[in-house]
């Protein structure tokens, strides 16, 4: 993708669901869409998934993000990503994490080829974190991870999702200490919540914060740009503050009916914990069951059914 021209761009960032499983119980969590049914599988077999990016670097996919549930806690990822990364080396893998499984599951993923890191903060102190979900023993895992992953030096964001005035100090106190590190904290809005905004959190970083020292449109070739804060003391904060509902880029954008409450920041394919295709999060009967031909037809069929599938959305 080379430009937010609508209708029949070029998808090059694929986000893989490797699995639903998650130690986490965040209320917050829209799971990219994927709800895993109840009594269905959690996740597809390593073949089927590997299969699968294969084809999807080979159609023009350069950016892969692994999600879920909680992707490290698939302990055969890391050889996931190793066979991927050696049939598409040019390809930059990264992962979004909660960060409460072993830092040697980062390790190894380093090791297979990982490039970044998302860490998800589910809370920064305990307070907020046992308030999102967690426990002691995954907030201990959890900063242990973060130290692990601060002290590698490679690029790291921090996500942390905004929900309400309940999270000011909390906020507050993740972008004291990162203004040190060598992070972006990226600020999310709370998609459950309809009133929810980038303004909001705008105007909840300038109550914390003060006003930045810069604010800097950053280009992403392979979704939509981002807007970056910059204060005296170091910090950056991402703000995803262009939506698919203002871009419109597929062609089922313009009759879409959740378009005029889409606030989804990033142009991607998203392979689903199940084996389907889905341009985005809100629009599952737009979705393809690739692993189906996968599995009945073969790797030639499956490529094809791709492409023609990315044309026809």
């Amino acid at each position: 993708m080379t430009a937010l021209n609508p209708h029949h761009k070029k998808i090059s960032y694929l986000r893989v669901v490797v699995t639903t499983r998650c130690p986490m119980q965040c209320t917050y969590c829209h799971m990219e869409g994927d709800p895993q049914k109840p009594g269905g599988a959690t996740e597809l077999p390593a073949q089927d998934l590997e299969a699968l990016m294969r084809i999807g670097t080979d159609q023009g996919i350069n950016k892969v993000k692994f999600l879920g549930g909680e992707p490290l806690v698939r302990a055969d990822l890391p050889e996931i990503l190793d066979r991927v990364h050696e049939h598409a080396p040019h390809v930059d893998y990264s992962v979004i994490t909660s960060g409460v499984t072993s830092p040697r599951m980062y390790d190894r993923m380093l090791e297979a080829g990982l490039s970044r890191t998302n860490v998800s903060i589910h809370g920064y102190g305990l307070e907020a974190f046992m308030r999102r979900g967690g426990k002691m023993k995954t907030f201990v895992a959890r900063n242990a991870f973060l130290q692990r992953v601060l002290a590698d030096g490679r690029p790291i964001k921090l996500n942390y999702v905004f929900t309400d005035d309940q999270d000011r100090e909390d906020l507050a106190q993740l972008l004291s200490d990162a203004a040190g590190w060598p992070a972006v904290v990226n600020v999310l809005d709370d998609l459950s919540d309809p009133n929810a905004s980038p303004e909001k959190i705008y105007d909840a970083l300038i109550a914390l914060r003060g006003e930045p020292a810069e604010r800097v449109t950053v280009p992403d070739p392979d979704s939509l740009p981002t807007t970056h804060l910059i204060w005296v003391d170091g910090l950056r904060v991402e703000l995803k503050d262009q939506h698919l509902g203002n871009v419109a880029p597929y062609k089922a954008c313009a009759t879409c009916p959740k378009r005029p409450q889409c606030r989804e920041g990033i142009v991607a394919l998203r392979l689903m914990h199940d084996g389907r295709l889905q341009p985005c999060m809100d629009r599952p009967d737009l979705s393809i069951d690739i692993v189906h031909t996968l599995r009945t037809q073969g790797e030639a069929a499956a490529s094809a059914a791709w492409a023609e599938f990315v044309a026809s959305v």
